[in-house]
C-alpha cells in the first residue's frame, strides 16, 4: 500500500523543494515507485527542480476540473520517480480550487510506493489543504529558533488534524556558529531528528544546474544526508497504518 508524505515547515525558504526532489530522487534509487506532487499552487518551484518546465498539463488543471490526474503525470529523467507538476502563472493559479487537494492527491494511494508532497509554507488555507492531502508529515526547518518554533507549531497542528509526524530534518545545519544544535532543535520541536542536512556548496551548485543533489554529486555530504533520509523514512513511512493494521 502506497505512503502519502506531505513535506511542510513553517516558514518558506527552508528547503522543502529541495527536500521533496531529493527525497523522492533517493528512494527511486532504492527500487520504490514514487511520485513527487507540486501542491504548491501559488510558488511552484518543484516542476523546475525536477526538470520538467514545460507541461501541458498541470496539477492545476485538475483543481479546475479540466482534466483528470492521470493526464498531470510525467515521467522524469531518474529512475522508478514520476511528477505532477504546478503551473507558474498566475491565471492558472486563479482557476484552481485547493479545496480539492486532499480528494484528487489521494487518488494517487497505491499506484506508488510513495507519493511525496510539496507543500506551501505555513498554515494558511492552500498550505493546510496541500499539508492534508497526505497521511503522514515531513517537517523541514533551519537552525534558528524562530524558524525551529514555527515548524513546530505546524506539527502540532497536523497532529491534532490527526496525520502521524514522522519527524523532521535539520537543513543547512553548520553555516553561522549561531546554528541551534541539532539536540536542542530536538528538543524544542519534540518530534525525532531524522536527519542532519549540512550546509553544503554542492546544494547550491546542483541547484543552479536544475540537478537535485542526490544526482548531481551522489558522494556529497549532502546527498549522503538525503540518502541517509530516504532509508530512514523507507524503514519508518506507514507505521502507524501498519499498527493499526
Amino acid at each position: 500500500m502506497g505512503r502519502l508524505i506531505s513535506v511542510a515547515s513553517g516558514k518558506g525558504g527552508t528547503g522543502k523543494t529541495t527536500t521533496t526532489a531529493n527525497l523522492s530522487i533517493a528512494l527511486g534509487k532504492m527500487g520504490y515507485s514514487v511520485c513527487a506532487v507540486d501542491a504548491d499552487l501559488t510558488m511552484a518551484n518543484l516542476s523546475l527542480v525536477m526538470g520538467i518546465d514545460d507541461a501541458d498539463v498541470t496539477i492545476h488543471d485538475v483543481l479546475a476540473g479540466r482534466n483528470t490526474i492521470d493526464e498531470a503525470i510525467y515521467s522524469t529523467a531518474y529512475e522508478n520517480v514520476s511528477l505532477v507538476p504546478a503551473a507558474v502563472d498566475w491565471e492558472h493559479v486563479l482557476i484552481a480550487d485547493p479545496r480539492k487537494l486532499p480528494e484528487t492527491i489521494r487518488k494517487l494511494k497505491g499506484r506508488f510506493d510513495f507519493v511525496i508532497i510539496d507543500c506551501p509554507a505555513g498554515l494558511q488555507l492552500d498550505a493546510m489543504n496541500a499539508m492534508m492531502s497526505g497521511e503522514e508529515v515531513l517537517l523541514v526547518t533551519n537552525p534558528e529558533i524562530s524558524c525551529i518554533t514555527d515548524t513546530m507549531k505546524v506539527g502540532i497542528v497536523l497532529k491534532k488534524a490527526g496525520l502521524t509526524v514522522l519527524g523532521f530534518i535539520l537543513n543547512r545545519w553548520g553555516a553561522t556558529e549561531r546554528d541551534v544544535p541539532p539536540e536542542v532543535a530536538e528538543e524544542v520541536m519534540e518530534v525525532p531528528l531524522l536527519v542532519v542536512v549540512p550546509e553544503d556548496p554542492a546544494v547550491r551548485e546542483a541547484t543552479l544546474e536544475g540537478t537535485p543533489v542526490v544526482e548531481y554529486k551522489p558522494d556529497s555530504e549532502g546527498a549522503k544526508a538525503f540518502m541517509e533520509l530516504a532509508d530512514r523514512i523507507s524503514r519508518i513511512a506507514g507505521l502507524k497504518a501498519r499498527v493499526r493494521g
